[in-house]
């Protein structure tokens, strides 16, 4: 019991894989996609991580630093986001397009010879 009591007042933070609460709207996909192919100037900007990450992190950046694992974590990411965006826009259209699809490769098959009449 004092196990469940625990885990329900446990603040959850969400992980890399648990991220997909994040969306890009869909009006602002093409600026998104253009900001992270554009190079710009650099920029500071402060984040506050766990330790255990931070340390990670320094471990596997190495001589490249800290900054460009990040960099690159954050471009990696947004780059999924507006592939997944793209995907949901284009599943959308396909879905909303369908019935009219469907009646047309139903009439295709319908005008193909039997392989017996060959």
């Amino acid at each position: 019991m004092v196990r469940r009591t625990a885990l329900r007042n446990a603040t959850c933070y969400p992980t890399f894989g648990s991220m997909n609460a994040y969306r890009i709207p869909p009006g602002r996909v093409t600026r998104v996609s253009e900001l992270i192919r554009a190079p710009g100037k650099k920029a500071k900007a402060s984040v506050t991580i766990s330790r255990g990450l931070l340390d990670a992190a320094d471990d596997v950046a190495g001589a490249a630093g800290r900054s460009a694992l990040v960099e690159r974590a954050v471009r990696v990411y947004l780059h999924r986001l507006v592939r997944r965006a793209r995907r949901e826009r284009e599943l959308a259209l396909l879905n909303a397009y369908a019935p009219r699809l469907n009646a047309a490769a139903e009439r295709a098959l319908a005008d193909q010879a039997d392989l017996e009449d060959l």
